[in-house]
């Protein structure tokens, strides 16, 4: 089997809500059967009433404080935790879950579960347990069941066809490539590790790992080859020269794994990405991406007050007259009232023009509070229309359905074809940076995974 399929088959495996140890491929031995006292039974539908669909497997955990002891977006791994939980004589009932089962986790990660509880102060005394006994873990609340598991795993499949279309797509050189600064030094993303590697740490909190090689291991690219760099709003930097080549692991881990003593040996989440590095410096936070040296530039849009106001309104009635944007103020106006809060309710727009082409992103935003829904009970949520406006062929909407238009950092025309590409920065549910079409489709994307579950 190809390795990208082998790569899509294991997320897929992944976010599909594999449970047992033995079904989730792991071969650490025989376990315990999954905790009983933390069942939610006081809550969940009698399966043995005719016609009430039996509660999921998962449904016994759910509002408990988890003890988890490994955390990934990979089916399958932690199997030295299990061992070392094994050794520790303490008492367990090991359990694979898939946070997609639960509101309050993260999505797309398989978390190992060493015990469940129904308060915090049990898990909290049971993982100092763990920590005397030399095995790292960590206490997150499981929340409620998720009312769209179905919505999330669909969500999780899809950015695991982006993940693999994205490694593929950065076989050719022609491609843009998203560049990263990371310890004072520039790098270009190249392509993704089909094995294993031996990595440094690169920091004191061990956040960052590389390893560097003396070729690029995918074959493309050599010492002193040219690439010009771009930012949001146009070139950056021209005829930057590759210097050399890195693996490199960014993930990033839970919580847990910065308070281990002595300091961890490995990385705590992700994979091991090739890299060249650059002699041309750019801004830690930047958004920049290369095309090799001498390509056509880009056309960029630059941020515009226009088009008109007139303009401008009718798209934000266009977004109000929605069916998502009716959806979610009803549901924002219904867990508004349950907590005896105001719902906000925010609309604005933003656009971009390059002559007399405008693309404009239109975002309302529903809120309670603070607008803490990762790690509170306030409600966030938005909905997004955006548009090109051009002069003789009208408006062209873009695949608003997908888009969240905060994300939205930069307009361009990449091949000068008049077809409008995205600039994205997404910061949930893992740092990405992503250049997509109007029709949807990633040019280039560059991810940082992110395996912490959650609060």
């Amino acid at each position: 089997m190809p390795r990208l399929s082998r790569v899509l088959v294991a997320v897929l495996l992944a976010v599909s809500g594999c449970t047992g140890l033995r079904a989730c491929g792991d071969s650490s031995g025989p376990v315990q059967q999954p905790l009983a006292q933390a069942s939610d039974a006081g809550t969940s539908p009698d399966a043995s009433t005719p016609g009430v669909a039996s509660p999921p497997p998962e449904a016994r955990y759910a509002k408990t404080w988890l003890v988890i002891v490994h955390s990934s977006a990979n089916p399958g791994e932690g199997g030295d935790a299990l061992a070392a939980l094994k050794k520790t004589g303490l008492p367990s009932e090991p359990r694979r879950l898939s946070t997609n089962a639960f509101r309050d986790l993260r999505p797309c990660l398989e978390v190992v579960v060493a015990r469940a509880f129904a308060g915090r102060a049990e898990a909290d005394a049971y993982q100092k347990q763990l920590a005397a006994a030399g095995v790292e873990a960590y206490v997150k609340n499981a929340g409620p069941l998720e009312s769209d598991r179905e919505g999330r795993e669909a969500a999780c499949r899809a950015g695991a066809e982006a993940h693999a279309a994205r490694a593929e797509s950065l076989k050719r050189q022609a491609v843009p490539r998203f560049v990263e600064s990371h310890a004072g030094r520039t790098f270009m993303l190249l392509g993704e590790a089909s094995e294993s590697v031996v990595l440094e740490p690169m920091d004191a909190r061990r956040s960052l790992w590389m390893s560097a090689v003396e070729q690029d291991p995918t074959g493309l690219f050599t010492r002193g080859d040219g690439v010009d760099l771009y930012g949001v709003d146009g070139p950056v930097h021209a005829g930057c020269k590759v210097t050399g080549f890195a693996w490199i692991n960014r993930g990033v881990p839970h919580f847990g794994y910065f308070q281990q003593e002595p300091p961890p040996e490995a990385p705590g989440c992700g994979r091991a990405w090739a890299f060249a590095e650059l002699d041309c410096a750019v801004e830690p936070e930047s958004l920049v991406f290369a095309l090799p040296a001498g390509s056509k530039a880009p056309v960029f849009f630059a941020p515009s007050e226009g088009p008109s106001s007139e303009v401008l309104a009718a798209q934000e009635d266009a977004l109000r007259r929605s069916p998502r944007f009716a959806m979610l103020r009803s549901e924002g106006s219904v867990q508004a009232e349950q907590v005896q809060e105001e719902l906000s309710e925010e609309v604005r727009s933003f656009s971009y023009a390059s002559g007399e082409r405008y693309a404009v992103v239109t975002v309302a935003r529903f809120r309670t509070g603070e607008g803490n829904s990762t790690c509170g009970t306030d409600y966030n949520q938005q909905v997004s229309r955006a548009v090109v406006l051009e002069p003789g062929r009208g408006e062209r909407l873009l695949p608003a359905k997908e888009l969240v238009g905060d994300d939205v950092v930069g307009v361009l025309d990449l091949e000068g074809d008049g077809a409008v590409e995205l600039l994205l920065h997404e910061s949930w549910p893992s740092q990405a940076m992503r250049l997509v079409r109007e029709d949807g489709t990633e040019v280039a994307g560059a991810v940082v995974e992110n395996c912490d579950c959650g609060c």
